[in-house]
């Protein structure tokens, strides 16, 4: 199922070029898409973007779960 997910998401995400600034919650950073919102895992080791934050990831952010 989650290949599933990552696969509609490669198809159907978010595919802006216009990013935020990098934001640190909880230890955990990301940028935000300012076109529609979708969320980044970023790596300060790295300084570059990992991943997409799903759905699940993004509720824990926000402490919705």
């Amino acid at each position: 199922m989650n290949s599933l997910v990552v696969a509609l998401d490669f198809l159907f995400g978010c595919h802006h070029q216009n990013l935020s600034r990098v934001f640190t919650l909880e230890g955990q950073s990301y940028k935000v898409c300012c076109d529609c919102g979708a969320r980044f895992r970023y790596s300060l080791t790295k300084m570059s973007v990992e991943r997409r934050l799903l759905m699940d990831d993004t509720m824990k952010l926000a402490r919705i779960v």
